[in-house]
C-alpha cells in the first residue's frame, strides 16, 4: 500500500476516533458528532476504494492533461455563464432564491460540468 493512502487513511481513523472520544469526554452537538464519524468513515472507505481501483496507476501522458485542462476550462466558463444568468434572473425577479441556494447551483453546475466536459473530450479523443 502507497504511504499517500496509509496516511489518508490514518486521517480518516483519526478523525473517526476524534468523533468518538469527544462524545464522551465533552459535551457536545450531535451534529458535530455526526460530521465527525462521517467524515472518518467516508475517508476510509474513499481510499480503500481508490487502493483497490488504482493499485497500478497508469503515467499520465500529455493528452489526458489537455483533455483534463481543456474540460474543466469549458467547466468554467460554461459555469460562469450559468452565474450570469441567475444575476440576471435576479435583476428581473424571474425567480427568487437564496444565497444557499444559487451557491449550491454553482456547486453543482461546476462539478457536473467539469465531468461531462471531460467525458466528451475523452470521446472525442483528442483536443484540439
Amino acid at each position: 500500500m502507497d504511504i499517500k493512502f496509509k496516511n489518508r487513511l490514518s486521517l480518516g481513523f483519526l478523525i473517526m476516533l476524534f468523533g468518538i472520544f469527544i462524545n464522551y469526554l465533552f459535551e457536545v452537538d450531535r451534529l458535530i458528532l455526526a460530521v465527525l464519524i462521517n467524515a472518518g468513515i467516508i475517508l476510509i472507505l474513499y481510499n480503500l476504494y481508490l487502493h483497490i481501483k488504482y493499485r497500478e496507476v497508469p503515467s499520465k501522458d500529455e493528452r489526458i492533461r489537455k483533455i483534463a485542462n481543456a474540460g474543466l476550462a469549458y467547466s468554467w466558463v460554461f459555469t460562469f455563464l450559468i452565474m450570469n444568468l441567475i444575476c440576471w434572473a435576479d435583476y428581473f425577479n424571474w425567480f427568487e432564491i437564496t444565497v444557499q441556494q444559487a451557491i449550491g447551483i454553482i456547486y453543482f453546475v461546476m462539478l457536473i460540468s467539469a465531468l461531462l466536459f471531460q467525458q466528451y473530450f475523452k470521446r472525442l479523443g483528442d483536443v484540439e
